[in-house]
């Protein structure tokens, strides 16, 4: 009997672009954490690029203000207003 499994990946989308970035060691340990927290959540331990592209998607939805933006950390601090305020 050949059971019906179900994917639990979602489909891959038409228009997605792979980019290679470089991350810290402790960004890494964070993936892995999460990860294995939704899994023990009874969730799926879903791979890095769903995680990113989840948190780029919410980052999209924001409204960042970039004016005077010039470094990485000015704008992680401009992210991090823009939920607050959201």
């Amino acid at each position: 009997m050949v059971k019906d499994y179900k994917r639990f990946r979602s489909e891959v989308r038409k228009g997605l672009h792979k980019v290679t970035i470089t991350i810290p060691d402790e960004a890494l340990d964070w993936f892995y954490k999460l990860s294995k927290m939704m899994k023990k959540k009874k969730g799926y331990k879903l791979p890095r690029s769903y995680i990113i592209r989840s948190l780029i998607n919410v980052c999209m939805k924001l409204d960042i203000n970039v004016e005077g933006v010039r470094t990485e950390k000015d704008l992680e601090e401009r992210i991090l207003r823009a939920i607050k305020k959201y």
